[in-house]
């Protein structure tokens, strides 16, 4: 490619590198549903903080290996959250 088409695709917030825009509304509908996997995510790490937290200001239950627990276990949540994107498939719409 061209320098030109290389400057283009730098500075561009979207690249289109097939010219079939039935694919577009698919991408559109990935990009919300990261956006809001991400937020997911977000609430699920900082719930967790605050539970933890929580938990040793005014329990007595919580030491280390429990905090380390919980906070791992999270961590998991939040990858397998993550990881539901991959079978992302399209709403049908029913407009018609």
């Amino acid at each position: 490619m061209g320098n030109g088409t290389d400057v283009a695709i730098e500075t561009s917030d979207l690249v289109l590198v097939n010219s079939d825009f039935s694919r577009l509304p698919y991408a559109l509908g990935l990009t919300k549903a990261i956006s809001f996997n991400i937020r997911q995510n977000i609430a699920i790490a900082v719930g967790v903080v605050f539970v933890l937290l929580g938990g040793l200001l005014f329990s007595e239950w919580m030491n280390m290996p429990v905090g380390m627990l919980v906070h791992e276990l999270s961590i998991l949540v939040v990858i397998l959250n993550g990881m539901r994107l991959l079978g992302y498939r399209p709403r049908k719409s029913h407009k018609k």
